[in-house]
């Protein structure tokens, strides 16, 4: 008996030694999934981190600074030459009104020598006329 319960002693420990090494090969493919997950993630992180300085080397901070105060100069002069344009188009408003007063001056004018020639002619008819008579 001594040898069937040596036996039996050494099957169960070889059961549990079977059960054990299920249980650490089940845990290695855990760790072995977990390691690939890390991998990928460390792939993952390189290609941000390329990314990164590739965006970094096209722009950088300064550069940055720089383009937003030339686009806040722009709208700045943008706005100017909107005043500038209200203004030109004001003028140009206010030259037509003047065009306009001065073409009734000039027909006036041409008014004004039109009678006076008339009168002038009249005049001097009269005094043509009025010299015969009394001469």
């Amino acid at each position: 008996m001594s040898t069937g319960q040596d036996y039996s002693i050494i099957v169960q420990q070889l059961e549990r030694m079977s059960t054990k090494i299920d249980e650490i090969s089940k845990e290695v493919q855990l760790t072995n999934i977990e390691m690939a997950k890390l991998g990928g993630m460390k792939h993952a992180i390189q290609d941000l981190k390329s990314w990164k300085e590739n965006v970094d080397s096209a722009v950088n901070a300064e550069d940055l600074r720089e383009m937003k105060s030339a686009l806040a100069e722009i709208k700045k002069n943008t706005e100017e030459i909107s005043h500038f344009e209200k203004e030109i188009s004001t003028l140009k408003e206010e030259k037509a009104k003047d065009k306009e007063e001065i073409d009734k001056l000039k027909t006036f004018k041409t008014k004004i020598a039109t009678v006076g020639a008339v009168s002038f002619f009249i005049l001097t008819t009269a005094i043509t006329v009025l010299g015969w008579y009394l001469s």
